[in-house]
C-alpha cells in the first residue's frame, strides 16, 4: 500500500513539475506571440506611414511638374509676345521713315527752295510739325512695348528687369537721336553744309547698335530662364 502511495505521489509530483514547466513555457510563448504581434503592428504602422509619405511626395512632385509646365508656358507666351511686339515696333519705325518721311522731306524741299522767305518759313514750320507727328506715332508704338514690359516684370528675374531697363534706355536714346537729326535737317545750317549731320548719323548708328545688342542679350537671358524652369 505504501508503495502504491509512493508511486502515486511520485506520479503526481512528476505531473506537477511537468505542468509547472508547461505553464511557464506557455506563458513565455504567449508573451512571445504578444511581442510578435506588437512588432507586426509597429511594422504595419511604419509601412502605412511610409506609403502615406510616398503618396504625398508623389502628389507634390506631380503638382510641382504641373506648376513648372504652367510657369514655362506662361513665360514662353509672354516672352514671345514681347519680342513679336518689339520686332513689329522696329518694322514700323522703318516703315514710318521710308513711307512717311520721304513725302515730308519732299514737301519741305519744295517750299524751302523757293525764293520767298515766308514760304521757306512755312515749309520749316510744316516740316517740324510733321516730324513731331512722326515722333508721336513712334512713341505711341513704343508705349505698347512698355506696357508689355510691365507684364513681363511680374514674372521675370532681377536680371531680366535690368536688361529691360537697358533696352528701354537704348531705344529712348535712338529715338532722341533720330529726332535731333531730323530737326537739324530743317535748318539753314544743314542746307549750307550738309556735313554737319555726320556726327548725328554716327551717334544714331551707335545707339542703333546698342538697341540691337540689348535686344540680343535680353533674348538670350530669357532663353536661359525658360530652360531653368
Amino acid at each position: 500500500m505504501d508503495v502504491i502511495i509512493n508511486i502515486v505521489c511520485l506520479i503526481i509530483g512528476g505531473l506537477s513539475v511537468y505542468f509547472t514547466a508547461y505553464l511557464k513555457v506557455k506563458g513565455k510563448n504567449k508573451g512571445l506571440i504578444e511581442d510578435i504581434n506588437k512588432l507586426e503592428d509597429e511594422k504595419q504602422k511604419v509601412i502605412a506611414k511610409y506609403r502615406a509619405e510616398t503618396e504625398e511626395i508623389k502628389k507634390q512632385h506631380s503638382l510641382d511638374i504641373e506648376k513648372r509646365k504652367y510657369q514655362y508656358e506662361d513665360k514662353r507666351l509672354q516672352f514671345s509676345k514681347y519680342f513679336s511686339l518689339l520686332d513689329e515696333f522696329h518694322s514700323k519705325c522703318n516703315a514710318i521713315f521710308l513711307e512717311k518721311f520721304q513725302p515730308i522731306m519732299a514737301e519741305f524741299l519744295a517750299g524751302y527752295l523757293e525764293d520767298d522767305e515766308s514760304i521757306k518759313n512755312k515749309a520749316i514750320v510744316k516740316y517740324n510739325e510733321d516730324v513731331q507727328a512722326l515722333v508721336f506715332e513712334l512713341n505711341e508704338e513704343h508705349l505698347k512695348i512698355k506696357s508689355e514690359q510691365n507684364s513681363i516684370r511680374l514674372i521675370s528675374s532681377p536680371e531680366v528687369d535690368t536688361l529691360l531697363d537697358n533696352l528701354e534706355v537704348a531705344v529712348k536714346n535712338a529715338t532722341n537721336s533720330s529726332t535731333e537729326m531730323l530737326k537739324v535737317m530743317a535748318t539753314q545750317e544743314f542746307w549750307a553744309d550738309q556735313t554737319i549731320i555726320t556726327p548725328y548719323q554716327e551717334t544714331l548708328t551707335v545707339h542703333g547698335q546698342e538697341v540691337q545688342k540689348s535686344h540680343n542679350v535680353l533674348k538670350e537671358q530669357m532663353k536661359v530662364e525658360l530652360n531653368e524652369i
